[in-house]
C-alpha cells in the first residue's frame, strides 16, 4: 500500500482531519489519514462554536455527539474584573428566512468527540495508516508525498497528488519549512493552565442565559482571562492564562499557581469552586498564538491549527479545523478534476478564504484586549445583532466585509497597528546611536 499512489494524505487525525476525511469521501475521493497516537486520546478546547454544531449535524454526527449527553451550550457570559460587570452573548444562526433565531451547541470532552470524528471519517471509507510522518516528499517545487515511519520503526515513501496537514499545532509541513516563516501572533508569550474539576457550582435557571452548560468566561485584565466549561455532568474544564512574565514572576510550580489563580482572581470564579482537588494533572500550553505564512502551494495546504492558532477565548479552534476541511475538500476536488488550471499555486483562493475568516475572528479578539469597553458596547448594543453573526461564524465572504461590526472592529485594529508601528519605528530610531556607539 504504501508505493501506491493516493489522491490526498491527510497529516492527523483529530476534527479537522477527520472532517477533511468525510468532505473529501463525499466528492468520491478516498483520503489516507496519517494518525499516529489510537483514540479516546485527552485534547484541551472542549467549548464549540455555535457554526461547529451545525457543521457537525451537516456531516451527520448529530445523533452520536447528542448520545454523549454532553452540557447543552446556550452561550456564554463574559464576567468583568470585579466579577459584577458582566454580560451575556447567547448563541444564534439564521433561519431559511434570514431571521436571527437562537441556537445551540456542545461543550464536550474531546477524548470522546474526536473519537466520534475520527470513527465517522473511517467507517464511511477512509483509510486509516497507523504511522507518523517524517518528512514530505518532494519533486521540483511540488509535494509529492511524505516519508512515513510505522509503529515498528521501519520507514517508507508513500505517495499523493495532495498532502493535507491537519497536525494541529505540531505543524508539520511548517516545521519542514514546506511553508513560509511561522511567526508569533498577537497572543504569544501567554501561558495556558488547565485541568477539571467536580462538585462545581453552576448556573440553574429556566431562561438560556442560566443554563448549567453555558461557557463562563472571567476578563482579569489584558491576556488575563480564565474559563469555566462544563463537559460532563460531575466536571468541569476550568483554565487560567495569563502572560508568561506574570507566571514567571509568582515563583510558583504550575499546580500552586492554578490553584491560587482560582482562588484569588475573581470571586466570580473562585465562588464556583468549592472544591479544588484537581481531578487530572494540572496541565499548562506555552506561548500558543503564531502564524504560517504561505501555508498553500503545488501539492500541498495546510487546515486549522497546522497554519494558524488564535487566542481561544472565543473557542472558534475546533470550528476553523472543520469549516477549512471544507474549503480544502472542495478545493482539491477541483484540483483533481483539472477545475483549477494555473501554472502557480493551485490553492492560493483556499488560503486567501481561510485567511479572511482568521482575520476578522483576531480583530474581533483584538477589540476585546484592546478596547475592552468598545467591545462590550459593539456586542451588547450598538452592532448586537452583527455582531452575533461574527460570533456565530459568519466571517466569510461579503457577510464578514460587510459585517457593520467586523468593520467598526477593524476599524479600531487598524488604529492600534498604527500606534504599535510608531512605537516601533521611535525604539528602532533610538537604538541606532546607541549601536553605532558600541561600535566605535
Amino acid at each position: 500500500m504504501a508505493h501506491k499512489k493516493h489522491p490526498v494524505i491527510i497529516v492527523g487525525g483529530g476534527p479537522a482531519g477527520a472532517a477533511a476525511a468525510m468532505y473529501l469521501l463525499r466528492q468520491g475521493i478516498i483520503p489516507v489519514i496519517l494518525e499516529r497516537a489510537r483514540h479516546p486520546r485527552y485534547h484541551v478546547g472542549e467549548s464549540l462554536t455555535g457554526a461547529t454544531s451545525l457543521a457537525l449535524k451537516d456531516l451527520g454526527l448529530g445523533p452520536k455527539i447528542e448520545a454523549q449527553n454532553y452540557p447543552i451550550k446556550h452561550g456564554a457570559v463574559f464576567y468583568g474584573p470585579d466579577g459584577k460587570n458582566d454580560f451575556w452573548v447567547e448563541l444564534v444562526r439564521r433561519n431559511e428566512k434570514f431571521e436571527q433565531v437562537p441556537n445551540y451547541t456542545w461543550n464536550v470532552m474531546r477524548s470522546t468527540f474526536d473519537k466520534i470524528l475520527f470513527d465517522g471519517a473511517v467507517e464511511r471509507g477512509a483509510i486509516w495508516m497507523e504511522a507518523t510522518a517524517i518528512a514530505p516528499l518532494l519533486k521540483d517545487d511540488s509535494v509529492v508525498g511524505l516519508t512515513i515511519r510505522t509503529p515498528e520503526g521501519a520507514t517508507d515513501n508513500l505517495y499523493s497528488d495532495v498532502v493535507i496537514d491537519a497536525s494541529g499545532i505540531s505543524t508539520f509541513l511548517a516545521n519542514q519549512r514546506v511553508t513560509g516563516k511561522k511567526v508569533p501572533g498577537r497572543s504569544d508569550k501567554q501561558i495556558g493552565l488547565f485541568t477539571q474539576f467536580a462538585n462545581t457550582i453552576r448556573d440553574n435557571g429556566d431562561d438560556r442565559r442560566h443554563q448549567p452548560g453555558n461557557t463562563l468566561l472571567y476578563y482579569q485584565a489584558k491576556h488575563h482571562w480564565g474559563w469555566f466549561i462544563p463537559v460532563s455532568e460531575e466536571l468541569t474544564s476550568v483554565g487560567i492564562v495569563v502572560k508568561t512574565d506574570y507566571f514567571k514572576k509568582a515563583g510558583l510550580s504550575k499546580e500552586d499557581f492554578m490553584l491560587r489563580e482560582c482562588r484569588q482572581m475573581t470571586p466570580a470564579l473562585s465562588e464556583r469552586l468549592p472544591d479544588l482537588s484537581p481531578q487530572e494533572p494540572i496541565n499548562a500550553i506555552p506561548n500558543f498564538s503564531y502564524r504560517v505564512m504561505n501555508y498553500t502551494g503545488k501539492g500541498f495546504l495546510c487546515v486549522g491549527d497546522a497554519h494558524r492558532f488564535i487566542d481561544p477565548i472565543f473557542a472558534y479552534g475546533v470550528y476553523f479545523g472543520i469549516q477549512e476541511a471544507q474549503f480544502a475538500a472542495t478545493a482539491v476536488s477541483k484540483y483533481l478534476a483539472g477545475e483549477i488550471k494555473t501554472n502557480g499555486n493551485p490553492f492560493a483562493e483556499y488560503e486567501r478564504l481561510c485567511d479572511e475568516g482568521n482575520d476578522v475572528v483576531e480583530d474581533t479578539i483584538g477589540v476585546l484586549w484592546e478596547y475592552p469597553l468598545a467591545f462590550q458596547r459593539i456586542v451588547t448594543w450598538r452592532d448586537r445583532a452583527a455582531a452575533l453573526d461574527v460570533l456565530s461564524g459568519r466571517i466569510y465572504g461579503e457577510e464578514g466585509a460587510k459585517n457593520p461590526a467586523r468593520i467598526a472592529m477593524r476599524k479600531l485594529m487598524a488604529a492600534k497597528e498604527k500606534e504599535w508601528a510608531e512605537e516601533a519605528s521611535v525604539r528602532a530610531a533610538k537604538s541606532e546611536p546607541e549601536l553605532a556607539s558600541a561600535l566605535g
